[in-house]
């Protein structure tokens, strides 16, 4: 850190802090091993931010055809990155003080830059949508810490300045140095990581020689100030527009075809972000009107869900390899299929029964065994055996939700964790998966082979008051009981378990 922007932050009495949730939230994006289960039990701690999130899993970027009531349910529809950055995006938004600045337009902006770093790097195909989103939510912060050090003459640069970029110039005549540079120290004074630092002190301009060498997402959020300029200035809309079109091409070589998309897509969403983060994101009010209610037709609710599906498929599979290599190194996969094995499933389960509790949500558990799977081993050798397990395990994951855990439990076993879902539902989900399983065929050496199996449910309602199932162990024993009733009445089946299933 340059000493004087060292002595600048350390000058002012009251810098900007950043909120505890929004720290632990940066940090869970850091983890590679942080889960659905790891953010909500952070987020449940802040009744205003878990019911922004509730509002964000109910609003039409996530076209769900059912009510989301419960917390762990909306994070589970939104996605594990989609609600890091969400939650992010609540904690940080800065109070409206009597500062020189104004707060409003200041948000305004960042949100604009954010959406449209997201939209940027979704539209190339990136990986890391979700880091290009903070580091252009954060690229202005140094504003906060500027208005605090420097309130007259910051009163008289903001008076004078008619662009962000003149006010950039402005700063640097005045002070030496831009909001850009006192935005990374004070993110290196928060000791966020190297990466969001970087792409703040780069957000006002890039060095276009040897560009492949500068990481995509510092190329995204400084074109991701850019787009925010092309809707506050919309006046200057065409010339913004070509220059953005111009600097996208240098940076990432693509067309003018793919930069018209990246707009489209962003002019579509924008309406629905004004409208969860509760800020005029588009000036032209007419024109926002008119957007709104374009946005409500059902097919573009369609392709607003398509693209984002995509894009959390690809950083779905991403962080799954990426998650299943380090699973494997610590003993949590198994060998065999590829699931979870036994013992790891008994840590997440613990921790999921203790989430239940905490908030109040159900917790649902199948127990699968497949039936007369001895005969199959007996008859075509272990060999074949071996294929029927790895092909259901394959249906397991192609039909388990990305919050939900499925575990290889021993032998021809199975369990599946449903968190945040409720017994009817689980069953729902289970019945779905028996009857692929039946449905399905494995092919080998001229011969098919079929295989049913029969599912025990338990769920634990998340109250300890008056419930037999008060303990993970005792959540699967019971499935374990119901799984039993199943075979006793005839196999391929799914049972709820009662005291009279035991």
């Amino acid at each position: 850190m340059a000493p004087e922007l060292k002595g600048l932050l350390e000058q002012v009495n009251k810098l900007p802090t950043l909120p505890a949730v929004a720290l632990r939230v940066i940090e869970l994006g850091e983890d590679p091993y942080a889960g659905v289960g790891e953010i909500t039990d952070v987020v449940a701690n802040d009744p205003a931010l878990s019911a922004k999130l509730l509002k964000s899993a109910n609003s039409p970027l996530y076209a769900m055809r059912r009510q989301v009531d419960n917390l762990r349910q909306a994070i589970s529809v939104l996605g594990f990155n989609a609600a890091l950055t969400l939650a992010l995006s609540f904690s940080l938004a800065p109070k409206h003080d009597a500062g020189p600045l104004d707060k409003q337009a200041y948000w305004r902006r960042s949100l604009l830059a954010a959406v449209g770093a997201r939209m940027l790097a979704e539209q190339l195909g990136f990986q890391d949508a979700a880091k290009c989103f903070m580091g252009a939510l954060l690229q202005d912060i140094g504003m906060l810490v500027l208005e605090k050090a420097y309130p007259e003459d910051y009163t008289e640069i903001l008076a004078e300045a008619s662009d962000h970029a003149a006010l950039v110039l402005a700063e640097r005549g005045r002070f030496g140095f831009d909001h850009a540079a006192v935005g990374a120290a004070l993110l290196e004074n928060w000791r966020l990581p190297e990466c969001a630092c970087k792409a703040v002190a780069t957000s006002h301009g890039i060095s276009t020689e040897n560009v492949e060498q500068v990481s995509e997402t510092l190329r995204c959020v400084y074109l991701s100030g850019l787009l925010a300029d092309r809707w506050i200035h919309p006046e200057c809309s065409d010339v913004l527009s070509a220059r953005f079109a111009e600097q996208t091409s240098l940076l990432f070589g693509v067309d003018a075809e793919t930069c018209d998309a990246i707009l489209q897509r962003m002019e579509e969403s924008l309406p629905h972000y004004a409208e969860l983060f509760e800020v005029d994101l588009v000036i032209d009010s007419d024109r926002a009107v008119g957007l709104i209610d374009e946005a409500r037709e059902v097919l573009m609710l369609r392709n607003l869900r398509a693209l984002q599906e995509m894009s959390e498929y690809k950083q779905r599979n991403v962080m799954l390899e990426s998650r299943n290599r380090q699973l494997e190194e610590r003993s949590y996969i198994d060998p065999l299929t590829g699931l979870l094995n036994r013992a790891r499933l008994g840590q997440m389960l613990e921790q999921e029964f203790h989430s239940a509790i905490a908030g109040g949500w159900p917790l649902s558990l199948g127990f699968i065994d497949l039936d007369h799977f001895k005969r199959i081993n007996d008859t075509y050798g272990h060999q074949v055996g071996d294929r029927v397990l790895i092909d259901v395990s394959r249906l397991l994951q192609e039909k388990v939700r990305q919050a939900d855990i499925a575990a290889r439990y021993g032998g021809e076993e199975f369990v599946l964790v449903f968190p945040g879902t409720s017994q009817d539902k689980a069953y729902e989900l289970l019945e779905r998966l028996r009857k692929a399983i039946a449905s399905d065929v494995l092919r080998m050496d001229d011969v098919e082979i079929s295989i049913t199996a029969s599912i025990g449910l338990a769920t634990f309602p998340g109250s300890l008051e008056h419930v037999e199932c008060n303990s993970p162990e005792e959540l699967i024993r019971a499935a374990d009981r119901a799984l039993y009733a199943a075979k006793r009445e005839g196999r391929n089946r799914t049972v709820i378990y009662h005291r009279s299933s035991s």
